[in-house]
């Protein structure tokens, strides 16, 4: 895998990601084939690290989907939204030349819209917005295999201008209208649930 100097741009899946990654993920995915989905990819942190440590090693494979235009948060319009796609192409080049990680650049409600398949997990860390999360929310629990994971960043980030800026308000209401079909297994700065119905 190519790597570039990132010290740039910040590393946004260090927060809490990659720790529940290696906790989480590698327990229940280390060796198997499956198909993964990730809503908001950025310059490519999460990407890697699922690289390095799973679909390189399986058959599995990553649909990256996001559109690499930022959105109205403050820390996203201080960045180049050009080099930060550009970034994420040189450093999952390899990856997607071996088609282990599919970029599609598209708004999540266009790819759900149009997407025929199914999924082992998904990872949601697109829109912020109480209203875009729940839409995502929504739209990947229909897609998830039975004992899926979906694991949403940012459950407990305090940008934006208020409640229906964040992630948490949606996370929430999912969890509330989705408590008899899952099965909350991580909730600190991340919220990950897996599908049981």
């Amino acid at each position: 895998m190519e790597r570039k100097v990132t010290e740039a741009l910040p590393n946004w899946f260090a927060n809490d990601g990659q720790q529940n990654f290696e906790n989480i993920l590698l327990k229940n995915f280390q060796g198997k084939s499956f198909k993964f989905l990730q809503v908001g990819a950025y310059s490519g942190d999460a990407s890697l690290w699922l690289y390095e440590n799973l679909l390189r090693k399986s058959d599995s494979i990553l649909v990256d989907v996001d559109t690499w235009e930022g959105s109205d948060e403050p820390a996203h319009k201080a960045l180049n939204w050009d080099t930060v796609e550009n970034l994420y192409d040189a450093r999952t080049r390899i990856a997607r030349e071996q088609r282990k990680i599919i970029k599609v650049k598209l708004t999540s409600d266009y790819f759900f819209k149009n997407n025929r398949e199914f999924y082992d997990f998904i990872y949601i860390d697109g829109d912020h917005t109480a209203y875009g999360v729940i839409k995502d929310a929504v739209n990947a629990f229909e897609v998830l295999k039975p004992g899926g994971i979906i694991a949403f960043d940012d459950y407990d980030w305090r940008g934006g201008t208020g409640p229906i800026d964040r992630p948490r308000m949606a996370i929430d209401a999912f969890l509330e209208i989705y408590k008899e079909k899952i099965e909350v297994i991580h909730k600190q700065y991340q919220c990950w649930v897996r599908k049981v119905a």
